[in-house]
């Protein structure tokens, strides 16, 4: 029904075109729910020029032959998705969104994520489609901060890395079992060219402290040895019973975060990047 419209200003985005004739009813009928009322939608007209128009108004009209609707935004994949967020980010959309940063976003990136881990392992196929969709949200958004790249070139890059590494399927290369596949896709990985910069303190916030205290690194204020002795009292009179006692230890600091609105695992994370070396 629809044609994707190349715009050859680079400062224009594509569009999506709907070419007359037929009736805005038959647009809001199938793509009505995807964009808000107030969004802006074009309308293409016979003698050439181009109208503004509202997409809640869109309805209400009817669409000539050599007439066309542009939608306010791709209505496919995630195009819906990539209009809401530049509207929020863009102006007169949300302070509290357009005040963060791919820093401050980095924790709900993680907690979306164990949260749609949470919902596939319990098999709660409609929570896991509800639980994708907020880890998307987060790529969407993450994308959206990055200064010199967007969600396009993402979808690109992460496509020509897939191509790359299945030569068996898009080239004449064969492979005929998993594991073959898997060998042949580490080989590939290793040829690529190293990432210059790693943050190895992005683990989970245990696993980071662990690290960190191999490498002589932990925190010398008077909270962190007077927890560390008691816990050791614990432990001395109870060695059967270590693994419970540590697991008591972090649910007890778990709950303590709660009762003042803190994260724990956060919490200590900050710990981690501000005094380790790892």
């Amino acid at each position: 029904m629809g044609r994707w419209m190349w715009q050859e200003d680079e400062r224009a985005a594509d569009g999506f075109l709907i070419p007359g004739p037929f009736t805005g009813q038959q647009i809001r009928e199938r793509w009505g729910s995807l964009f808000p009322d107030d969004a802006q939608a074009l309308w293409h007209r016979t003698d050439g020029h181009i109208t503004p128009i509202r997409w809640g108004t869109v309805g209400g009209m009817t669409f000539a032959a050599g007439e066309a609707l542009e939608l306010p935004g791709i209505p496919v994949a995630a195009g819906p998705l990539l209009y809401v967020m530049s509207r929020l980010l863009g102006p007169g959309g949300c302070p509290w969104d357009r005040q963060q940063t791919s820093m401050t976003l980095l924790r709900y990136l993680l907690d979306e994520s164990y949260e749609a881990a949470e919902a596939l392992v319990a098999q709660d196929w409609d929570g896991f489609e509800d639980e994708l969709g907020d880890v998307l949200l987060q790529i969407v958004f993450h994308a959206a901060l990055l200064p010199k790249t967007d969600f396009a070139s993402i979808v690109q890059r992460q496509t020509q890395k897939l191509i790359r590494r299945h030569p068996h399927v898009f080239q004449a290369d064969e492979a005929h079992t998993g594991e073959e596949v898997r060998q042949r896709w580490e080989a590939l990985k290793a040829g690529e060219p190293p990432r210059p910069l790693k943050a190895r303190w992005v683990y989970p916030a245990l696993v980071a402290a662990k690290r960190a205290a191999k490498a002589g690194d932990h925190p010398k204020s008077a909270v962190f040895q007077a927890i560390l002795e008691s816990l050791e009292v614990y432990l001395t009179q109870s060695p059967g019973k270590i693994e419970e006692i540590l697991g008591d230890a972090a649910w007890a600091v778990s709950e303590a975060a709660r009762r003042h609105h803190q994260d724990a695992e956060w919490a200590l994370w900050q710990r981690v990047v501000a005094l380790a070396s790892i």
